[in-house]
């Protein structure tokens, strides 16, 4: 299983990142994890006195805290940090850093104007280069859940390259803990015909879609362990067409409470990927994303080295030496 024992949330005051910090409360007390709460002010200019330096730094501190403490639930172990900074993004990824962060919660946009912090740019940047899973919080989403966070439908994109593959990880970790309903979705961009020689024009492309969509389907079943269908419920989905819009399409038919997407980070490839896919589905959705980065494969295989190991020391002293 994979790990949730901390948990960094930044805000910036805005209704947008308060509830993200209200879902990272959820998370915090679903799965017992620290939280810590962290917000970057921008830095004060050289013209500002020390006493005006130290009083913005105070009501700033005090802020942060009070809004910590108008949502923190009870038994949940949470702790602020503020910091100085004109390169919010960097900060906060150095936070994580330092905190051993194994996630990331933020809202998908905060403030406007000059004075933003977690708006697109820095939430974008966040997802570039960010080693570690980062769950987005739609602006649009109405609250966090009544009770504990616990997703029952989640809906995971694979795209078959070894970034998915990550992601899929995740996915299936998270259906097993909680029983949930996983939906897996290949989508073909490219109609398959156009893959095949010139055909006449009233030749029946119908048979090598079917042939197309029967192929990825096979391909998505046995990407599922067996062991995996013991605890949860896998489904597998093949469409056509653009890929955030199918995304998003059957993450709302299915009830998504959780999207789960695998990227490359860290090259201009992905940028572009990023920027005509996951972007979309994360601005678009109705529901958390969870953005796994390649980097978190290392992480994936340790876990289900040591998930092997535990099941074989259960297995062994089940049966003692006679």
């Amino acid at each position: 299983m994979i790990a949730m024992n901390r948990i960094l949330c930044p805000i910036d005051f805005s209704p947008f990142s308060e509830r993200a910090l209200a879902y990272a409360m959820k998370l915090s007390a679903s799965y017992g994890a620290k939280l810590q709460v962290l917000h970057v002010m921008p830095p004060l200019p050289p013209s500002a006195t020390s006493m005006l330096a130290a009083d913005s730094r105070q009501q700033t501190a005090h802020n942060l805290r009070s809004t910590v403490e108008r949502l923190r639930l009870p038994n949940t172990a949470v702790t602020t940090e503020l910091v100085e900074s004109a390169d919010p993004a960097a900060r906060i990824l150095d936070a994580a850093e330092a905190f051993g962060a194994d996630l990331i919660v933020t809202g998908s946009h905060g403030r406007t104007g000059v004075r933003r912090v977690l708006l697109g740019s820095v939430v974008e940047a966040l997802l570039h280069k960010s080693g570690r899973p980062v769950m987005t919080i739609p602006s649009h989403l109405d609250a966090p859940p009544a009770t504990e966070v616990s997703f029952s439908k989640i809906v995971c994109a694979v795209d078959f390259s070894p970034p998915s593959m990550t992601g899929l990880d995740y996915a299936l970790s998270i259906a097993e803990e909680t029983g949930a309903q996983l939906t897996l979705l290949h989508v073909i961009e490219m109609p398959p015909e156009l893959s095949h020689p010139p055909k006449p024009p009233d030749y029946d492309v119908a048979p090598i879609r079917a042939e197309a969509e029967q192929a990825c389907l096979v391909k998505l079943h046995a990407l599922v362990p067996e062991h995996a269908r013991d605890y949860c419920i896998v489904e597998t989905a093949v469409l056509e067409g653009g890929v955030s819009w199918q995304l998003l399409r059957l993450a709302t038919a299915r009830h998504a409470d959780l999207i789960v997407l695998g990227v490359n980070s860290r090259n201009a490839f992905d940028l572009a990927f990023f920027g005509s896919n996951s972007k979309d589905v994360i601005r678009q959705a109705h529901c958390p994303v969870l953005v796994v980065p390649a980097a978190q494969a290392a992480v994936m295989a340790r876990a289900r080295h040591d998930g092997a190991t535990h099941q074989g020391e259960r297995h062994v002293n089940s049966h003692p030496d006679g």
